[in-house]
């Protein structure tokens, strides 16, 4: 008889299990929290990090306990077992935080004066339709240089959290006690970006209220009609068959020419 494993499990169980993989990471991210304060930010930044990876394991469990079917993806099992597939998960939820940054600091305009919305309308049709895409794209390029930025962290997230509790000699010794106040402050902030918009996707599907489950039913559907499965099965492929970072597949679609 075969043991039962995060993909064999029924959806009902998923919707237990998940609150578990959940407080585990709390749990992390409240160590990586108290080692900062003894200012051993190496230790922290490898807490933080494995926080960050089983928070992506609880949504995929959590979402395929709403409906969801990532679990029958062929080859998904590697998000289970393989760290930098989790970073790379991590660095598309922060990709989100940044876009909604700007969205949310908008509303909040539009909040504090309504006539923003107008505003922005009027000035939308009046404007040049050539030069409002010059701006769109000048707002993307700004958006992808911080991007490749934040994308080549994530790309050594793996070595921070196996470095963060141990010392090593390459060239020069490196030890986990080098990594100064300013820069782990740094990484605790990448990360609870990470964190909020994780959180943000559970607390949202949470809600049992009739249009949250209408809405979620609807992305349920939308995700097989637009093949979404498929396609994440064929980027798993290409992991497997290449035996490569996944990182490097990124970077060769998404940001070559960027420096």
């Amino acid at each position: 008889m075969s043991s039962k494993t995060f993909l064999t499990i029924s959806k009902e169980e998923c919707l237990v299990v998940y609150k578990d993989i959940i407080n585990n990471s709390d749990n992390k991210w409240a160590s990586a929290k108290n080692l900062t304060d003894l200012k051993d930010y190496g230790a922290s930044t490898a807490m933080a990090i494995i926080s960050i990876e089983e928070l992506v394991k609880s949504i995929i469990v959590f979402l395929d306990g709403k409906g969801f079917e990532f679990r029958t993806i062929k080859g998904i099992g590697i998000i289970f077992r393989n760290h930098q597939i989790r970073h790379l998960i991590a660095f598309a939820m922060f990709v989100v935080s940044v876009f909604g940054d700007d969205l949310f600091k908008f509303l909040a305009k539009i909040r504090e004066n309504p006539n923003e919305i107008e505003k922005f309308s009027e000035n939308f049709k009046k404007e040049n339709h050539e030069l409002f895409e010059r701006k769109l794209k000048f707002y993307l390029i700004r958006k992808i240089i911080r991007l490749k930025g934040e994308f080549d962290w994530f790309s050594q997230a793996d070595i921070f959290r196996q470095d963060g509790f141990y010392c090593d000699y390459d060239e020069s010794l490196k030890t986990p006690i080098s990594i100064s106040a300013k820069n782990h402050k740094e990484v605790i902030h990448r990360l609870e970006k990470v964190r909020e918009v994780g959180k943000a996707i559970i607390e949202a599907y949470e809600c049992t209220d009739e249009i949250t489950v209408k809405y979620l039913k609807l992305a349920v559907k939308e995700c097989k009609k637009q093949n979404l499965y498929f396609q994440i099965g064929n980027s798993l492929a290409s992991v497997r068959q290449t035996r490569t970072n996944p990182f490097h597949l990124v970077r060769k679609s998404f940001f070559n020419g960027y420096k």
